[in-house]
């Protein structure tokens, strides 16, 4: 059972502003702007939230340079138009069961592409198809499951329909509007969203037309469940809202760290009004029972598991070599390469140290992190998956990441470094955060050096069995549909 009083002491300030502003349901939150279909305020509060938070929090964004040129969009559109075997709307099929992903969450599974947040899912679903808005076939290979296709080229048409549309009018002065009013009940200056706003008026103008390429999918397919796994961040609340008019139920996998301050998965009473909750999911399937008692969600949690991870874990050495892994969390980046440099200083000699940025930062490392990146003998970790990395990992180190609890799986020891940050994610999950090196040093005195490192997971955190347990969830999904269409079908 959800505790309550554990979930306020872990909720971030931004993340309790904005659950405020929900709890008082102002008519500006269901405003809909021209041409939408759910309110403004699901369009934008995941951002707003994550504005906020970079004030309380110090998170920097990763400043990247365009890779956007002429003749690769040329390129892009002339392939979205010419025929393709992946091609997710001109070669739909009725399938009752859509798995709908970004396509991030890949690994390499021999010469194929596997998708572990839900492939494992998909083999045991009778007329599923995945379907993921990334490029196919992936760098990593053709999709293991069968059949996998791609939003891609459907993207590109709607990409080529868009050149010179115009925005609904009423929309950019109700953009302006409603951000200024927003700051304005949030206690920040009139332009703080600003940006959002231009983000939100350029997204406007593809959303139509991607809109319209997906509604032919699910004409063409018809599925009775959607398996979408962003279906919570609500500025996604157009894409879910037409798979529920579509007579979908949608739910969402866990993919990775959720909480009390997780904007995407706490909302107020707002969400309640059917104009809202249109916008999100109907049911949400975590990783495990911590994972379910720690998020304030308008629809169903169900406790399944991470088939991925019990499949990794179990393969995990034994016995691990001195190596301390550090997770990036992308707070004051600053802070971290000092923290990481000094840390080789005082301990290098007795440990292997290697750093692991976060997957946004990768490409901007060296920028980023100058000591670390300048340091001989540290390591920057960029394996692909990291529980590769956590196989051969004896400690594992960081602020605030999924990667933590992940570690706690492969039998590393987690040490939790302290900031405001960690506090609304972790809390004190892994005992009393550290504040410094000397503090780490003490902490790393403790641990017995080559020993063996068992690799059992907490049941609460990671439950046992996620594939039985998804099956035996599917069941009573398609059975309490099947109940549904029965007492709703005209007599």
């Amino acid at each position: 059972m959800t505790d309550h009083a554990d979930l306020d002491g872990r909720t971030s300030d931004a993340v309790r502003a904005i659950l405020e502003l929900e709890e008082e349901s102002p008519d500006s939150l269901f405003e809909v702007l021209p041409g939408a279909t759910v309110p403004f305020w699901a369009h934008v509060r995941v951002q707003i939230a994550w504005a906020l938070g970079e004030r309380q929090t110090g998170s920097v964004s990763v400043a990247s340079e365009s890779t956007w040129t002429r003749w690769g969009e040329f390129r892009r559109v002339v392939r979205g138009h010419l025929p393709s075997r992946w091609d997710a709307v001109r070669h739909g099929r009725a399938h009752d069961v859509c798995f709908y992903v970004s396509g991030t969450t890949l690994t390499v599974a021999g010469d194929r592409a596997r998708n572990w947040l839900v492939d494992d899912f998909a083999f045991v679903t009778p007329g599923a198809v995945v379907v993921q808005k990334k490029p196919l076939p992936a760098p990593a290979g053709a999709p293991l499951f069968r059949p996998t296709l791609s939003m891609e080229p459907a993207t590109a048409r709607a990409r080529w329909r868009e050149r010179g549309a115009m925005l609904p009018t009423g929309f950019a002065d109700g953009v302006r509007r409603l951000l200024r009013e927003y700051a304005s009940r949030l206690g920040v200056e009139a332009d703080a969203f600003d940006d959002i706003g231009t983000r939100a008026l350029r997204t406007e103008r593809l959303r139509p037309f991607e809109m319209d390429e997906l509604r032919r999918m699910l004409d063409r397919m018809r599925p009775r469940l959607v398996v979408f796994d962003n279906g919570s961040y609500s500025y996604h609340g157009e894409t879910v809202g037409a798979m529920k008019d579509a007579g979908a139920y949608v739910v969402e996998p866990q993919h990775g760290w959720i909480g009390p301050s997780h904007a995407a998965y706490n909302y107020g009473r707002a969400f309640q009004e059917p104009s809202l909750r249109r916008a999100l999911p109907d049911e949400v399937l975590t990783f495990g029972d911590y994972w379910t008692d720690s998020i304030r969600h308008p629809g169903r949690v169900t406790t399944i598991g991470k088939p991925h991870l019990e499949r990794q874990a179990a393969l995990a050495e034994a016995e691990r070599p001195r190596r301390i892994l550090v997770i990036s969390s992308r707070t004051d980046p600053s802070a971290t390469d000092g923290f990481v440099a000094d840390l080789h200083a005082a301990v290098g000699g007795d440990w292997a140290i290697a750093f692991r940025p976060h997957p946004g930062e990768r490409a901007e490392t060296a920028r980023r992190y100058p000591r670390i990146a300048s340091t001989p003998g540290i390591a920057v970790d960029v394996e692909p998956d990291v529980y590769e990395s956590l196989k051969h990992a004896a400690v594992v180190i960081g602020e605030a990441s999924t990667v933590l609890f992940e570690a706690r799986a492969f039998g590393c020891t987690v040490i939790a470094r302290d900031s405001a940050f960690a506090q609304n994610v972790i809390g004190d999950a892994f005992g009393v955060r550290v504040v410094d090196v000397p503090g780490v040093a003490a902490r790393l005195a403790d641990i017995e050096h080559g020993g063996r490192f068992v690799a059992t997971a907490d049941p609460a955190i990671w439950a046992p069995d996620a594939v039985a347990a998804y099956a035996q969830w599917l069941e009573r999904r398609v059975a309490d549909d099947d109940a549904h269409a029965t007492r709703t079908r005209p007599r």
